[in-house]
């Protein structure tokens, strides 16, 4: 009996230190980065440090989840910060007008104003306020923002979230997708 009794708590052991590599693991991204205390969950995808390719719609908002792996240990470890940006992609770059003057959209410091952001204590909400047309017109409310619904690209914007400390920051670049409301075919017979 004393021999099972070793080789249970054996078991036991080897198994809490596979756990415990495991969840170090994780949270430094397969020991490539520093640990992560802070993190988000964005429509159920943990995001540690960047993420790319999330989608939001008008009627479709990106839900994020603002988490720190030690929040119960210290109460100090709650809040956070949010801030919409343009991610910025080499060869993306598009000009826009504002009254007629020219703009550059990867040179703007604060896209936050084209969102609607529901905050709660510990998720929040994201959804635009449009197309990007509309989201400039939100930024820059009485200017005539010239037409820029055709200068999209993926990944457009970067979402900011800021731990409650300011030490970390989480970037996701996502993409402001549009309803799809008719297609018009331009051949007059399909063939099948």
């Amino acid at each position: 009996m004393m021999k099972w009794t070793k080789i249970i708590i054996y078991v036991v052991i080897v198994l809490a230190l596979v756990g415990v590599c495991g969840f170090i693991a994780y949270f430094t991204g397969g020991f490539t980065t520093d640990f992560a205390s802070f993190y988000v969950t964005v429509d159920g995808e943990d995001v540690l440090s960047t993420g790319s390719n999330f989608q939001v719609r008008h009627d479709d908002p990106m839900n994020v989840e603002v988490k720190y792996v030690f929040a119960s240990a210290s109460d100090e470890a709650s809040g956070y910060s949010v801030k919409v940006v343009p991610n910025v992609v080499k060869d993306k770059d598009f000009d826009f007008r504002l009254n007629g003057d020219v703009y550059s959209f990867q040179a703007e410091k604060d896209l936050t104003a084209g969102f609607i952001i529901e905050q709660e204590e510990n998720s929040f909400t994201l959804t635009p306020k449009g197309d990007i047309t509309a989201i400039l017109s939100a930024v820059y409310p009485g200017y005539n923002v010239e037409d820029c619904s055709d200068k999209g690209y993926e990944n457009m914007f970067t979402l900011i979230v800021t731990s409650y400390n300011g030490e970390a920051s989480i970037r996701v670049n996502f993409t402001v997708t549009e309803d799809i409301e008719g297609v018009i075919i331009d051949k007059e017979v399909i063939e099948f």
